[in-house]
């Protein structure tokens, strides 16, 4: 039978492709699961119109599916949109401009609507010392700080979520640095996200978005990310950088680039120690979506997978991962508490993490915690592409 990925690729190039797995109600049930894993329902509804797309064979059930997707992103993407909008003008109203990042400012600065652009969340960072102002501020605009594990070293973001009745669960997840990892932590910063920033207007007349390059670095530094670190649909853990939406994100910003855009990127690529990288991700959208991106660019970004370090690091596996950002501490004591940081997190959050436990039960859940978690890493298939 034809590769429902590969059909979901041809689907995003626009091309007009015919239901190739007949009556078969099963297909039509894995298909959409795909297609939801990969997070392009929204697009498929935009795409899948039903004039063409009955007359070559589509399952009325799928577009049906695809339409009431397309209603409860809608629905959901409303209320999302005022949220957030007060969220930022409270912020910017403290001095605590926050910069968007990633599928919120994708989906207001690059996508023809928002709703094709799906999403759980909303990424922003923000000062590292504003952070406590920022909470406050979430909190009283009817934010909750979600539970999870606290440190110097071992996180540095958070999320808020605020709970509505019918209007299902709105997150903000709160940066400090860009990433979690020692080895990434420290690529962009706010100061120079916000220098560089642009206007949403689209989302909210406060609002602000990394540029479009800065944009570009972190598509394709994110998709590399979750080769070995998870994301989760629907509460279902994968680990892949391959994910449609993601290499889509980068396949609609090369449409806008420039040869001044791409020469810009090239620069700051090369200063970041990003070239490996966003060589991998142009790779997959020229071969997903035939994204066009020129020879000069190619040839300035080629030869570095064993150099750099970021390409690396994401290339190692978890185990390696982690030996790398504990070497990029510096100091012995700060490389303790990394370990205990990363090892034994709080009391107060390990007895969230396990509510029915009993008190005495700390050291079991630590060890519980630790064997879980090397089994996982030990589990798992390295992947480097």
């Amino acid at each position: 039978m034809p590769d429902i990925e590969a059909l979901l690729r041809a689907l995003l190039r626009n091309e007009q492709t015919a239901w190739p797995y007949g009556q078969d109600q099963g297909f039509a049930a894995t298909f959409f699961a795909r297609a939801d894993y990969h997070g392009v329902l929204p697009l498929l509804h935009e795409i899948l119109k039903p004039e063409w797309a009955r007359d070559r064979g589509w399952p009325a059930e799928v577009l049906e599916a695809c339409h009431q997707q397309a209603i409860a992103r809608a629905m959901w993407e409303l209320r999302h949109q005022q949220l957030l909008g007060q969220v930022i003008e409270a912020l910017t109203h403290a001095g605590i401009p926050p910069v968007l990042f990633k599928g919120t400012a994708l989906a207001y600065g690059l996508y023809a609507n928002p709703v094709l652009r799906a999403r759980s969340d909303t990424d922003f960072i923000i000062p590292p010392q504003s952070f406590n102002a920022v909470a406050e501020v979430l909190t009283a605009c009817g934010f909750e700080r979600d539970s999870s594990v606290e440190g110097e070293f071992v996180s540095y973001q958070t999320s808020f979520v605020r709970s509505e009745i019918g209007g299902g669960n709105h997150v903000l997840d709160v940066h400090w640095r860009i990433n979690n990892s020692q080895i990434l932590a420290k690529l962009f910063s706010y100061e120079e996200l916000l220098a560089n920033s642009t206007d949403l207007p689209r989302l909210s007349p406060q609002a602000r978005a990394v540029s479009a390059t800065h944009a570009m670095l972190l598509a394709c530094m994110h998709r590399a990310t979750h080769k070995q670190n998870p994301y989760y649909v629907d509460g279902t853990a994968y680990y892949s950088g391959d994910r449609l939406v993601w290499i889509y994100d980068i396949h609609l910003l090369a449409a806008g680039f420039s040869r001044p855009d791409w020469e810009g990127l090239v620069q700051m690529a090369e200063e970041k120690g990003l070239r490996a990288v966003c060589l991998e991700g142009f790779g997959l959208a020229s071969a997903f979506f035939r994204t066009e991106i020129p020879d000069f660019v190619r040839a300035a970004l080629q030869g570095h997978e064993k150099t750099e370090t970021v390409a690396r690091y994401f290339n190692s596996g978890a185990w390696g991962q982690q030996w790398m950002d504990f070497c990029a501490i510096p100091g012995v004591s700060r490389k303790r508490r990394f370990l205990a940081e990363t090892f034994f997190p709080s009391a107060d959050y390990m007895r969230k993490k396990y509510p029915q436990a009993r008190p005495g039960w700390i050291a079991w859940l630590y060890l519980r915690r630790a064997a879980s978690g090397a089994f996982k890493r030990l589990s798992r298939p390295v992947k480097t592409a």
